[in-house]
């Protein structure tokens, strides 16, 4: 359940809820928290996942990076999704600079989604609700962090969790008692456990890397009247890889130019899946699947015409 209005924050600033990290917490769909009021180091996530809940937590997608795509192309369909977050630091606004577009007192992030964020199950869970990329070696780097947040700085992980727990884990009983020996996974600004460290960083230099695709994508929406809605409110903002983007994304993700083709036909019929089972799946994937089957169509045409000319 929620915390209320009233209560006392769970960040442990002695404030309530409304006035603290309440506050700052932005819409459903979009940034979790803005973790502005986080109390100063003292604080430890103690976290250890429990697969007998993952229907909480994994629900209807998560974010890739590009160097990801190769690994999971062929489970979900993949679209782009922009963001707006506020810095919380000197620190977090330099960062938040190297991977976003600044828009007045905000910057505007963007990220690969994989999957479909109105689902309330995720593709990758079987029917034991165990995630079958996490069996095969390929699970995201965005799951491998849950519960934190790579758009934060590490030292300000702890409204992060305290916020997750009020919100999308509210049910997740993969939080431990602050007792517990062993377990800590974030203990006074730094990750204690290296697999963690190791993720949020490698998501954090995916970010950078894949900042000028995004630009380019972003600049495409600005004339349209779903961008300024975005700015004027909250939540995300989603929309498809672009034709003239989308193989030099494809090469930047080290996908392999003979898989170029299969990348275009899985996406096709995962878009269809989603478009033939789910009752508002978005019109994002409706444009998606059109402009996927223009370059397919245009691909093989162009392969071809290559084939016939090494024959002759």
């Amino acid at each position: 359940m929620k915390t209320e209005r009233n209560a006392p924050c769970p960040c442990s600033s002695g404030k309530k809820y409304k006035r603290c990290c309440g506050a700052a917490a932005s819409g459903k769909k979009g940034p979790l928290l803005s973790p502005r009021n986080a109390p100063e180091g003292g604080r430890t996530c103690n976290f250890a996942c429990r697969m007998d809940c993952s229907e909480w937590c994994c629900t209807g997608a998560t974010v890739i990076t590009v160097e990801e795509f190769k690994k999971c192309f062929d489970v979900f369909p993949i679209t782009v999704g922009f963001r707006k977050y506020a810095p919380v630091s000197p620190g977090h606004k330099d960062f938040l600079n190297a991977v976003g577009m600044e828009s007045g007192e905000h910057y505007i992030v963007g990220d690969f989604i994989a999957g479909n964020w109105r689902r309330k199950r995720c593709m990758a869970l079987n029917h034991d609700n165990l995630c079958g990329l996490h069996r095969e070696g390929r699970k995201p780097l965005q799951c491998l962090i849950v519960p934190f947040c790579a758009l934060y700085p590490e030292d300000k992980q702890d409204a992060v969790f305290a916020g997750q727990k009020t919100n999308k884990f509210a049910r997740c009983s993969g939080f431990k008692a602050g007792d517990e020996a062993g377990l800590a996974v974030w203990r006074d600004g730094k990750f204690t456990d290296g697999t963690y460290r190791d993720a949020f960083y490698l998501f954090r230099k995916g970010l950078e890397r894949q900042k000028p695709f995004m630009q380019g994508i972003l600049e495409g929406l600005k004339e349209q009247n779903v961008y300024r809605d975005f700015l004027k409110g909250e939540g995300i903002l989603e929309t498809f890889i672009p034709m003239s983007l989308l193989f030099d994304v494809l090469e930047a993700g080290g996908l392999p130019v003979e898989d170029y083709y299969s990348f275009l036909k899985e996406q096709i019929r995962l878009c269809s899946d989603e478009l033939s089972q789910e009752k508002a799946p978005g019109r994002v994937f409706e444009d998606y699947l059109e402009e996927l089957r223009k370059i397919a169509g245009l691909y093989a045409k162009f392969v071809k015409k290559r084939q016939a000319g090494a024959q002759g």
